[in-house]
């Protein structure tokens, strides 16, 4: 059996195959589907988005986005919820 050896150009290689960014999604989806949710199920007024790119170095990311951050953390006029946390821990 042949062996395998992991090289940074090993590395690079696989994160820039077309199935990484395509399961990407697939998660990110999954998470937005999830907040989304919770939003609703809270009735919190909240538009869930995704944004998917390469970093600089090469490495493709797909970031799940809300237009109402502020009741991530909480602030004096809101509570913290937490809803794109819960979202993503939810599996």
């Amino acid at each position: 059996m042949g062996e395998v050896e992991i090289t940074p150009a090993f590395i690079a290689s696989a994160m820039t195959q077309p199935g990484v960014l395509a399961h990407l999604q697939v998660v990110a989806n999954r998470v937005k589907a999830r907040a989304e949710g919770i939003a609703a199920s809270e009735e919190v007024d909240m538009q869930v988005t995704t944004v998917a790119g390469v970093r600089p170095k090469g490495r493709p990311f797909v970031n799940v986005v809300a237009d109402n951050a502020e009741q991530e953390w909480g602030s004096s006029r809101t509570g913290r919820r937490r809803i794109l946390g819960r979202a993503a821990a939810g599996g």
